[in-house]
């Protein structure tokens, strides 16, 4: 039994380099978001990508 758990090995380093460059672009987002109300080309990118303008009223 111990030995089908070395076997194992865990997921494979295709998968690893998926889970880091996901994380990378998550903080990445964040960090974005984050800077949206003090970096004007932060703000255009959060705008261009929910197709929202920052800071305007909403309309019912």
């Amino acid at each position: 039994m111990k030995r089908m758990a070395s076997e194992a090995g865990g997921p494979s380093f295709l998968a690893r380099l998926l889970f880091v460059l996901l994380g990378i672009a998550f903080f990445a987002a964040a960090w974005v978001w984050y800077r949206k109300d003090t970096d004007p080309r932060a703000a255009r990118l959060v705008e261009r990508v929910s197709g929202k303008q920052h800071g305007a009223a909403s309309s019912p």
